[in-house]
């Protein structure tokens, strides 16, 4: 034993492992102290702890899993995971208000009062969108599968009737509304609406979402499901909006209302659409 322990490199070379001498000179070394690493590793191999309380399983409700996607930094963005990182969305869309992508790409809503000045204007806006769209779809609509709602129920027809001292048709009534009738009512109730809205006449808590009288079904009294329906109407009143877009330029384009084109799609896909339109094969009614 002591020739072996005396000839440490005939034994390396015994077992095929060379070694240096460098292998050997922590020979001497210092036992651990109580500051060294190796003692921190020893103790907290060997050491007693007391067991951890085991962690109480949270499970989140439906309501809260659906925020989730719609509020706070896991959010959902304007574009996949792959396409945009998260630390390229402006550090002042948080995800606390409704429909927050993440998207400005001018940076108008940086300043406090700007953004929400801006998500002011672009409720009402959906809101006005929505009402519209569904105003210049469901006379024609009616119109066209039975039901009297005058000869031109397309909307910039209605328009164009009242400009010439007519009066509105609906269901075979005639309604004793004139022009400036028209126009009246418009300043009167709608101005007076907005007057209360800038001054908060009514001394709503959210003049943006004021719930109570204007929620006479009860449908947003839950907290998590009026944060989901305020999703779901900026999303719907954006999409009105671009829907308010396309019936104007389909209303200059092809001269009739949005029912009517759908319609003439719907028979025949391939003779009646953007590109037949844009290339002339689909006849232009000169109305506008």
């Amino acid at each position: 034993m002591a020739s072996l322990a005396t000839s440490p490199v005939g034994m390396s070379e015994l077992l095929g492992t060379p070694l240096s001498k460098s292998n050997f000179s922590g020979a001497a070394r210092s036992a651990p102290t109580a500051t060294t690493p190796a003692t921190f590793k020893t103790v907290a191999l060997f050491g007693k702890k007391k067991a951890a309380p085991p962690k109480a399983k949270v499970v989140a409700a439906p309501e809260s899993d659906e925020l989730a996607k719609w509020y706070g930094p896991e959010r959902r963005i304007y574009l996949p995971s792959g396409l945009l990182d998260r630390s390229e969305i402006p550090e002042y869309l948080t995800g606390e208000v409704p429909g927050d992508y993440g998207y400005d790409p001018f940076g108008l809503s940086k300043k406090p009062e700007n953004f929400s000045k801006y998500q002011a204007y672009e409720l009402i806006h959906a809101r006005w969108a929505m009402l519209g769209a569904a105003g210049f779809i469901i006379p024609e609509a009616f119109n066209k599968f039975g039901a009297n709602c005058g000869p031109e129920a397309v909307w910039f027809k209605t328009g164009a009737l009242l400009l010439d001292g007519n009066t509105l048709n609906y269901f075979g009534k005639s309604i004793p509304i004139n022009l400036v009738v028209a126009v009246v009512a418009e300043i009167v109730l709608l101005g007076g609406a907005e007057y209360y809205r800038l001054t908060n006449g009514l001394d709503l808590e959210d003049k943006l979402h004021p719930g109570g009288p204007f929620d006479p079904l009860g449908l947003a009294k839950d907290p998590d499901q009026a944060a989901l329906l305020k999703v779901k109407e900026i999303k719907n009143g954006r999409l009105a909006m671009f829907s308010m877009l396309g019936f104007f330029i389909q209303a200059y384009v092809t001269g009739e209302g949005p029912v009517e084109n759908l319609s003439k799609h719907l028979s025949d896909p391939f003779g009646n659409n953007l590109l037949t339109v844009i290339s002339g094969n689909v006849e232009r009614a000169p109305t506008l």
